[in-house]
């Protein structure tokens, strides 16, 4: 159950002004139960990529709490990614784990800071 590729600083940064980040993980941190690698729908498009999209419940107040205080690390990626009208687009990879491609639109401080002329 290794999560890598970003270090505490960047998902920092990520979380408090969007951007993309690539993490790398096993198929397990994805579904516990492996189920989604045999899935007709996406098993076309492992090594491509594709989204899995999380149910609407996130979005309810009172369970998006209980994800971010009692969820894992992975949750609270996915959580914090897609209340912030991200996505995430997973790919497996020829060692059989998987990279994720996280993206957030970027905030309105980070854009007006990449929008300042010198």
């Amino acid at each position: 159950m290794a999560i890598t590729g970003v270090t505490e600083d960047q998902y920092k940064l990520f979380v408090s002004s969007g951007g993309s980040l690539t993490f790398y993980l096993d198929a397990k941190d994805i579904d516990s139960g492996g189920g989604f690698e045999s899935s007709p729908l996406i098993s076309p498009y492992l090594s491509s990529g594709f989204e899995l999209v999380p149910t609407p419940i996130i979005h309810n107040p009172s369970e998006r709490g209980t994800l971010l205080l009692y969820g894992g690390s992975w949750e609270r990626v996915i959580a914090h990614t897609y209340l912030n009208k991200g996505k995430i687009i997973y790919k497996k990879l020829p060692d059989g784990r998987y990279e994720a491609k996280v993206t957030v639109p970027l905030s309105a401080n980070a854009q007006s800071q990449t929008n300042t002329p010198p």
